[in-house]
């Protein structure tokens, strides 16, 4: 499967459910501000919410991708409907994945601060529905990763929203 199946089989996964979702945002992250080239890497980017988000199952990735593919978006999925312990658990799991899950999740978390940023300065439709805890579990989360531009990026973007939860 190449880059534009994986794209169309995202689309279509999100379009059943009805739901948006920032799949090529973090794919174009990767590719364009992480300069990441790695194929299963990107293919594994444009599927990293199915898990969570859709009724796509691990099997049907690795069969219609690869193993490795599905092995990335697995490491980066959260369980569905998590509640707080399941968080807390996911933030610490997310510590001990590959390194290619790990900037996958980098450019996740990119995409998602930006936004949230986005709706405190009123650039994004983005609900305001972060806190201090969030920024938290990203900060200890980038202390398992290696230095990088990718994490400098996450980390100066923590930075900014945590300074407007503070003033809102």
């Amino acid at each position: 499967m190449n880059i534009e199946q994986a794209t169309e089989f995202a689309k279509k996964k999100f379009e059943e459910t009805g739901v948006g979702n920032h799949f090529l945002e973090v794919y174009d992250i990767l590719r364009n501000e992480f300069c990441v080239d790695d194929e299963d890497i990107l293919l594994a980017a444009l599927l990293h919410d199915t898990l969570e988000d859709t009724d796509t199952t691990y099997e049907e990735l690795e069969k219609m991708f690869s193993k490795e593919v599905a092995d990335y978006v697995e490491e980066v999925s959260h369980p569905k409907n998590y509640n707080s312990q399941q968080k807390e658990e996911y933030y610490e799991k997310l510590k001990h994945v590959s390194s290619g899950a790990k900037i996958i999740k980098l450019a996740d978390f990119t995409s998602h601060l930006r936004r949230f940023i986005g709706a405190f300065t009123g650039t994004s439709n983005y609900e305001k529905m972060t806190n201090a805890n969030y920024v938290n579990l990203i900060r200890s989360f980038l202390e398992s990763c290696e230095e990088s531009e990718a994490k400098n990026t996450v980390f100066e973007l923590t930075k900014v929203l945590e300074s407007h939860i503070r003033t809102s």
